[in-house]
């Protein structure tokens, strides 16, 4: 069992964030949490840590976050990044296991996760080889909490080390996938021989709200990029992803505006100078968002410009 006793050191999220502000120069992301996960955890929890499986925990009622890393993940060959990644994600398994929690939510912060490693593959590539030996060994040596399928986002960040969080409950929730796109899990080759493995969104309740727990989302339809080079293009894209993805979770898809139930968002961008722009295109179409966040942070494709991860109310 890990212990629940000991303080764990915080990172500060350099992410620009006000209600209907405008931005000059966002920050480059740090790995750390959206600021509604500190809302749903709440100041009354208890931390702790395993010092031998390099874990962190938060845990607050009947949620858990768990937090950890693999140190130096730059400098790292293929074959060893994704052998640390497996054994990151199965410590993670380790810890919902032995709390009996189901994970809803994952983020995953990776330092450049375009560039090339061994056998043409990308970081991004080797760390979604990495995530599938994770889960594939908790599948196989047990069932239950830590075995389920979450929604994720995969995201650059500054920094050398990759570092891993996940939000889970007491609950189980319920995967989600958006009718226009593949789901990640059935990618083809040409974007790794180990495809992702998370799905698009999550229905958890939360502190007695029903809510969808949106992954990161981009221009992609089918499983291809489109509008490369054009920021417009690809945030227009994304937001009728982002449509598409929440009619397929709220009870009534015929409701006009479904992307009015997106209540928190989180907008990265690959360059600073498009920021303004993009956040004044979410803030026009997400009118319910009380809280949007920004930063600079690298997509998992090379091609993609802008990625939007959020909460929506069903």
């Amino acid at each position: 069992m890990i212990a629940t006793h000991h303080a764990v050191h915080q990172v500060t999220l350099p992410v620009e964030t006000s209600s209907r502000a405008a931005i000059e120069s966002p920050p480059d992301l740090m790995p750390q949490r959206p600021r509604w996960v500190d809302d749903a955890i709440g100041e009354h929890h208890r931390r702790g840590n395993d010092s031998t499986a390099g874990v962190e925990v938060i845990e607050s009622g009947p949620l858990l976050f768990v937090s950890t890393r693999v140190p130096d993940a730059r400098a790292l060959n293929a074959r060893t990044l994704r052998a640390r990644v497996a054994d990151a994600y199965g410590a993670v398994g380790d810890a919902l296991a032995a709390f009996n929690r189901h994970p809803i939510r994952f983020w995953n912060y990776i330092p450049d996760p375009g560039a090339p490693m061994d056998d043409g593959l990308d970081r991004y590539m080797v760390f979604n080889a990495g995530r599938f030996d994770g889960f594939a060994r908790r599948q196989a040596s047990a069932s239950g909490a830590g075995a389920a399928l979450a929604t994720a986002s995969g995201i650059g960040t500054i920094g050398d080390d990759l570092v891993v969080h996940c939000l889970a409950s007491d609950a189980p929730g319920v995967a989600v996938e958006n009718p226009r796109q593949t789901p990640a899990w059935r990618y083809s080759a040409r974007y790794g021989p180990i495809p992702p493995c998370f799905s698009r969104a999550t229905i958890a309740a939360i502190r007695g709200r029903r809510l969808l727990l949106v992954g990161g989302t981009a221009s992609v339809v089918g499983e291809d990029s489109r509008h490369e080079g054009d920021v417009g293009a690809q945030l227009d894209e994304t937001i009728r992803n982002l449509d598409a993805l929440i009619r397929a979770a709220v009870i009534d898809p015929s409701v006009d505006d479904v992307l009015g139930r997106l209540v928190d968002v989180r907008v990265y961008v690959e360059r600073a100078t498009d920021a303004s722009a993009i956040r004044a295109g979410v803030e026009a179409r997400c009118p319910r968002a009380s809280r949007i966040e920004v930063a600079v942070a690298r997509v998992c494709r090379p091609e993609l410009l802008v990625e939007i991860e959020g909460v929506a109310e069903l």
